[in-house]
């Protein structure tokens, strides 16, 4: 019995330790993955208790997310036109490759009749032949349909979209502390962009003539066109006038020299009015040189105080932001309004400034001064433009204004300018128009044809033959029209692209 205890003890040990394996095993406390035996055996050997992780349990890294444009960039009419020109030239080669097989089919022919065929047999015979070349022409069509249609409608859409397409403008429109001069570059660059892009306008047009459209579509398509055309090419005209006003906006500014002693001369003095003649310059002056006369209003008592001396007078004049330019130095002749102090207060002045005669006599002051004049006196005043302007959505109100060298920006030249691109738009559309009419027509005079064919000997002969003839005269109607427009679209489209270079 002594001799059994152990055995029993160790019995009883195992078996616990077993069952205890064996319910933590059905738990699930062993680790994922290993059988029973598996698990035991780590048990004796701690270091193969760690299993990997099997593959698909493992969490790929997050990737680095990409940052996005916080908004999309605006559409410009110039993207517009890339898009639009882009896809009138993806279809380009089928209408060539269309055209090329309907030559083939139209230039098929028909074996002549022989001896052996009666009359009947052979024209029973050609009109077969006519009405499968025909069929071929149709399959043609249809397949040429089939694979432009992506594209024909993604073109439709694009013309017909409503998005608001501002040219692009480049910061162009900007009002910043920038010189008269840089404004009249930014002038000249729009009038160059006003002629390149009619120029390319004109080509895309006849691109989309070219297209196949059917006569409503192509009608509906002219209209959209259009109006984005003549929109852009508006605010292309009215971002000219901005700069145009932005020049003057910085002309017409009024700058003032400090008060300093000039020369200066008192003269005689009326009690009454309580007035001293006044006559000062400061012609030497490398800047503002100026000659002023006239009278300041000053009491008696003062006026008896200077004893007729200067000596506690100084002036200040005014002058517009309009330099006279020469090759050698720039100089702001004082022509605005004089102010005289005495003892450092301002006296009621008035008068006239003269021309400071040195000055005068150089090369283009006379142009200069006829400019500033009408600076001065408020007969070119600006109209305080600002970007919104250019940028709206209405056609340009024209309005009589100078451009900044002093010649008149004429009301006439505007209206001619539209009015010639117009008429050119109006010429291209109505063009486009009658070349879907020559399709229509043309397809009209092949079913007359046909008609026309298939009643030989018969009593309805005459009359199907002149309905063809007459088909053939719409042909020739339309085709001539179409001819027409185009030719007075280019005329009109020249002359409205002259009147920028020549008026």
């Amino acid at each position: 019995m002594f001799l059994l205890l152990p055995y029993h003890r160790f019995s009883i040990t195992s078996c616990s330790f077993a069952l205890l394996c064996g319910s933590l095993f059905a738990q699930g406390t062993a680790p994922k993955g290993l059988t029973f035996d598996e698990y035991l055996k780590s048990l004796e050997n701690p270091a193969a208790s760690a299993a990997p992780i099997p593959q698909a349990e493992q969490k790929p890294p997050e990737p680095v997310p990409v940052p996005q444009p916080a908004t999309k960039p605006a559409a410009t009419y110039e993207t517009f036109l890339d898009n639009v020109e882009t896809l009138a030239n993806s279809i380009l080669p089928e209408i060539e490759r269309l055209d090329s097989l309907k030559s083939e089919v139209n230039n098929e022919t028909s074996a002549p009749r022989d001896e052996f065929e009666k009359q009947a047999e052979y024209e029973k015979r050609i009109a077969a032949f006519e009405k499968a070349k025909q069929q071929k022409i149709d399959d043609l069509d249809q397949e040429y349909r089939k694979k432009t249609k992506e594209t024909a409608d993604k073109i439709k859409s694009t013309v017909a979209s409503k998005e608001d397409l501002q040219p692009d403008w480049a910061g162009m429109l900007r009002k910043d502390a920038a010189r008269t001069e840089e404004y009249k570059e930014r002038e000249n660059k729009l009038t160059e962009k006003i002629t390149e892009m009619e120029t390319r306008i004109t080509l895309v047009d006849g691109l989309l003539g070219r297209l196949n459209f059917s006569q409503s579509e192509t009608k509906t398509l002219t209209e959209q066109w259009q109006r984005k055309k003549l929109l852009y090419l508006s605010r292309l005209e009215r971002a000219r006038e901005l700069m145009q006003d932005y020049v003057i906006q910085e002309q017409a500014k009024i700058l003032a020299t400090e008060k300093k002693k000039v020369e200066m001369s008192l003269g005689s003095y009326n009690p009454e009015n309580e007035e001293f003649e006044i006559a000062m310059n400061d012609s030497k002056s490398q800047t503002t040189p100026f000659d002023f006369s006239g009278n300041i209003k000053i009491s008696p008592a003062q006026a008896k105080e200077t004893n007729r001396q200067t000596d506690y007078f100084t002036a200040s004049v005014d002058y517009i932001n309009y330099p006279f330019i020469t090759s050698k130095a720039t100089f702001y002749p004082g022509v605005k309004k004089a102010h005289v102090y005495y003892k450092g207060q301002e006296l009621p002045t008035t008068g006239s400034f003269k021309k400071v005669q040195w000055l005068a006599d150089m090369p283009s002051y006379t142009q200069w001064e006829l400019y500033a004049d009408s600076l001065i006196s408020g007969k070119l005043v600006p109209r305080n433009l600002d970007s919104m302007y250019a940028m709206s959505a209405k056609m340009p109100k024209i309005a009589s204004n100078i451009s900044s060298d002093g010649s008149s920006f004429l009301t006439a030249k505007n209206t001619l300018r539209i009015s010639t691109f117009a008429l050119s738009a109006a010429g291209i559309g109505l063009g486009i128009w009658q070349n879907g009419n020559v399709k229509t027509n043309n397809k009209k005079m092949n079913d007359k044809y046909m008609d026309a064919a298939f009643a030989q000997d018969k009593p309805d002969y005459k009359e199907k033959y002149s309905a063809y003839q007459k088909s053939i005269d719409k042909v020739n109607t339309s085709m001539n029209l179409r001819t027409g427009f185009y030719i007075g679209a280019g005329v009109f489209g020249a002359a409205g692209i002259a009147t920028i270079f020549f008026f």
